[in-house]
């Protein structure tokens, strides 16, 4: 029977000093028999996909608590890469996966954390923490931000819908003028969420599903939706419910390397044909493999 992680800072008379500190994040003396479940939240004011996690992590975190575990978050970084794109920011797009990967080891290793919530969105962010999930291997549930609504603009007399690559398409267009692509660029992207499209964002948070570490709708339900809502409330509930299964029953079935084997990468690049998406996918599935 393995057990708890965090009972190697939360336990034992040397540890007096780590739950001193423990108690001054706010842990009471029954929280230190509980599970302590990592938050890693990638909110940011930079990333239109990021701009509303914030509250979404406290969304988790109370659920965590409301199902017997103790919540602990942390943030990530997260590059746009529609922002960066098209100058020297771009350099730090790809490179950014690694950082993030590693922070999230960093945290949860360095104070033995028992399980993970991922909440990711944009283009490196879900990579980053799938490969840093399957390294660590401990119970983890991913739970994206969502994809933002199309933009609608009236052109010629009709409704079109569009999105960020449509702005960029017609700013690159001579033949249009320079009053019909500033319509395209304030209607382009309407909400928050990951840009609507099968990009890498999107087709990372289906591929998630499809290797079993995320709910159902995980990749497809807008952000602005109701149900995308229960998506962080149910993850909050099955993390607490996946932990207490490997710790206390033993139960290694609800492992991340488990869960997405061989079979599901196959299963996960199968759909990313089916539906279109991004042939990114491909970049980032190889490095997650290497990290099962």
């Amino acid at each position: 029977m393995p057990e708890y992680r965090s009972r190697t800072t939360t336990h034992g008379r040397n540890m007096a000093g780590a739950r001193s500190l423990w108690r001054a994040t706010g842990m009471k003396n029954e929280d230190f028999s509980k599970p302590i479940i990592a938050v890693a939240n990638s909110f940011t004011q930079f990333v239109p996909g990021h701009v509303h996690l914030k509250d979404m992590g406290q969304l988790v975190a109370r659920e965590i608590e409301k199902a017997g575990g103790v919540a602990k978050e942390f943030n990530t970084i997260a590059v746009d890469d529609g922002i960066a794109m098209g100058h020297d920011g771009m350099l730090y797009s790809l490179p950014s996966r690694e950082i993030i990967s590693d922070s999230v080891e960093y945290m949860v290793n360095a104070h033995c954390a028992d399980a993970l919530v991922c909440i990711s969105n944009c283009d490196k962010i879900t990579p980053g923490m799938l490969n840093a999930a399957l390294r660590l291997n401990i119970p983890v549930v991913f739970v994206s931000g969502g994809p933002m609504e199309s933009g609608k603009v009236i052109m010629k007399g009709k409704e079109v819908h569009l999105d960020l690559v449509d702005a960029m398409v017609s700013a690159a267009n001579p033949n249009e003028s320079d009053e019909d692509v500033a319509i395209m660029e304030r209607s382009a992207c309407p909400t928050c969420g990951s840009c609507s499209g099968m990009f890498t964002a999107n087709s990372m948070n289906c591929l998630t599903e499809a290797l079993g570490l995320s709910l159902p709708g995980n990749g497809s339900l807008l952000a602005t939706h109701a149900d995308r809502k229960a998506l962080f409330l149910e993850a909050g509930r099955l993390i607490v419910d996946l932990a207490k299964r490997y710790y206390e029953q033993d139960d290694e079935t609800v492992l991340p390397r488990h869960i997405a084997n061989f079979a599901a990468f196959e299963n996960a690049m199968s759909l990313d044909i089916a539906m279109g998406g991004s042939t990114n996918t491909i970049l980032h599935l190889l490095a997650a493999a290497q990290e099962g």
